[in-house]
């Protein structure tokens, strides 16, 4: 197993008026395999991102806690809460809004972005919901390119996975495609990944191996990001 190691430190950390964010990739510069993107941000009550266009790009939405509003040209539109995940296939061309649902208080999300496997597809976005129950020391598979198990999809070999882990439990991720590699990164808690123990905001990708086993050393909120890997790494 190949392991690249990313400290809290280690990402791009920008703050301002409104919004918190740390970056741990630049898109189109930096990636670890298909993966491109992945930005941690706490918003401001009544604060967000105006219209704004992306275009061949899968954009993947997880709140962690508060409310996101959306809507895009399409004529999608909604609330995304702790219990959802959003996909968006940016396609031939998108623009959307993203504000907090809430006038005073912050909301705290993950958007991930993966570049697609087939570019100029048909602009989309759909939600998952789920139960906290349902991650609960297991993995919960929310994202896949083949909606498996009711999970939302993505123009992409990819699968995301969330898990809420409690201290001293443990559990082991088995990859989903032969040949991908997966990003997890611990958005709260402690856990270790083999000898390496990662804290809040660390994040650890692996590949070159068919499964990774994950100890909570206090109780914990893990993204898990399967892709394929051939674009290699770049951090």
């Amino acid at each position: 197993m190949k392991t690249v190691f990313r400290k809290n430190e280690d990402r791009i950390h920008k703050k301002d008026a409104w919004k918190t964010s740390a970056y741990a990739f630049v898109p189109y510069q930096t990636h670890f395999g298909e993966l491109c993107g992945f930005a941690d941000d706490i918003v401001a009550g009544g604060q967000g991102f105006g219209m704004h266009p992306h275009k061949n790009m899968e954009i993947s939405t997880i709140v962690m806690s508060g409310a996101q509003a959306h809507k895009d040209d399409t004529g999608g539109a909604g609330t995304l809460t702790s219990t959802g995940v959003q996909t968006m296939s940016a396609g031939t061309g998108i623009r959307h809004s993203e504000y907090n649902a809430s006038a005073s208080e912050p909301f705290w999300s993950f958007q991930i972005w993966v570049y697609p496997k087939e570019t100029d597809i048909l602009p989309r976005h759909e939600l998952f919901t789920f139960q906290p129950a349902d991650k609960l020391n297991k993995l919960l598979l929310a994202i896949s390119p083949d909606r498996r198990d009711g999970s939302a999809f993505i123009n992409q070999d990819a699968f995301f996975s969330l898990s809420r882990l409690e201290k001293d439990k443990s559990l082991t991720y088995e990859m989903l495609l032969s040949g991908n590699g997966v990003y997890i990164h611990c958005a709260e808690g402690e856990v270790r990944i083999g000898e390496t123990v990662l804290h809040k905001g660390d994040a650890l990708g692996a590949f070159e191996t068919e499964h990774v086993m994950i100890t909570a050393l206090a109780d914990s909120e893990l993204i898990f990001v399967e892709v394929p890997m051939q674009r290699g790494v770049k951090i």
